[in-house]
């Protein structure tokens, strides 16, 4: 006998348990992330200040959730798709994420709840009817005096290191990045790989995010991997645990038959050691300087021209000599102070031979 199917009201109580927050709207939303092709349809509780998503209407667990308190801005669609649906764009901290809700009332009674929640006051420009803006008034009451009992949530990305406890076998696909930067890591380099894994929107968990070209163009996928006592949990329809983030690459890997590949970029190595360039102009490099000896100059002090030299002769008058004495020419003067003797020894004795 089958077991009986699960009463709205016993899911909303288990939901209720999960969350451990107040229901203030519900209903079928269509949403898709940025980088996505095509919406995705869920059912969606805004429980304080986070949209839970859940795959259909009788699951009890969440499948996604939007942390309100990290709303940025609130951006709605053109007015000619307003009479249709109503469509806008919720920019978080990490994530751009597009809603469309078929009933356009009901879309606009779901901005008002969104905005009362992420800022904390009733928006001014709403058409909703009095009805609707007394329970706009009553929730925030309500969500102020919440808050105010629990610590508000940091409004900013938790960094790297706050990872560091819970990873202990880090695969080289893991990359501190957003959604946004991941999809655009895997649009950008696909050469590269097809799967990323990076921190989640919540602290110590994180997501596998792939991108994979079908027949109709490239599509996005993002999957929760949620860490816990013995591991990491995959969120998938039927949730697989592992021991390790490399566990958790190799299951995707795996289940894919290859098809999945982890997104590691290549590192680059210098192969040539470069030389300093020189300051002045830097476009040739600098020329080694060879060290030469320095020596002191020395002062040479010319000399003056002689007479004569070593090899020269003086030029003496021919003597007439006589038998004692012969006569004397081209006497050999040596270059020294010994020549001006011989002419003055010369000279006297011509004087003496003339007299």
């Amino acid at each position: 006998m089958a077991a009986p199917k699960p009463t709205p009201r016993f899911i909303s109580k288990e939901r209720g348990k999960i969350t451990a927050l107040p229901l203030y709207c519900d209903g079928f939303v269509l949403k898709k992330h940025t980088g996505e092709k095509d919406f995705k349809r869920y059912f969606a509780e805004l429980r304080g200040s986070t949209i839970f998503l859940y795959s259909d209407e009788e699951n009890a667990t969440y499948s996604e959730k939007l942390e309100l308190q990290n709303l940025k801005s609130l951006d709605t669609g053109s007015l000619k798709r307003k009479y249709i649906s109503a469509d806008f764009t919720l920019t978080l901290l990490n994530e751009e994420v597009r809603l469309k809700i078929e009933n356009p009332d009901a879309g606009e009674e779901w901005k008002g709840f969104i905005l009362t929640v992420a800022k904390l006051e009733i928006p001014s420009k709403l058409q909703l009817l009095p009805g609707q803006l007394l329970r706009l008034k009553e929730v925030l009451k309500e969500e102020k005096e919440r808050q105010a009992r629990q610590p508000v949530p940091v409004n900013e990305q938790e960094p790297p290191e706050a990872y560091d406890d819970v990873i202990t076998n880090v695969p080289q696909c893991f990359y501190a990045v957003s959604r946004n930067k991941a999809i655009e890591m895997l649009a950008e380099s696909p050469e590269f790989g097809n799967m990323i894994l990076r921190p989640g929107s919540e602290k110590m968990n994180f997501a596998v995010t792939v991108r994979q070209l079908l027949t109709d163009g490239p599509t996005i996928k993002h999957y929760k991997v949620m860490s816990v006592e013995n591991g990491f949990s995959i969120a998938l329809d039927t949730p697989v645990t592992v021991c390790s983030l490399c566990d958790v690459a190799g299951h995707f890997v795996k289940e894919s038959n290859g098809c999945l590949r982890p997104y590691i970029q290549p590192h680059t190595y210098a192969t040539i050691i470069d030389q300093p360039a020189v300051l002045s102009g830097g476009k040739d490099q600098q020329k080694r300087q060879i060290p030469q000896a320095v020596v002191s100059p020395m002062i040479q002090t010319p000399t003056p021209p002689t007479q004569s030299s070593a090899n020269e002769y003086l030029e003496v008058d021919y003597i007439n000599g006589d038998d004692d004495h012969p006569p004397i020419r081209n006497v050999p003067v040596p270059d020294s102070g010994f020549s001006e003797e011989l002419l003055k020894a010369l000279k006297k004795r011509r004087a003496t031979i003339n007299n």
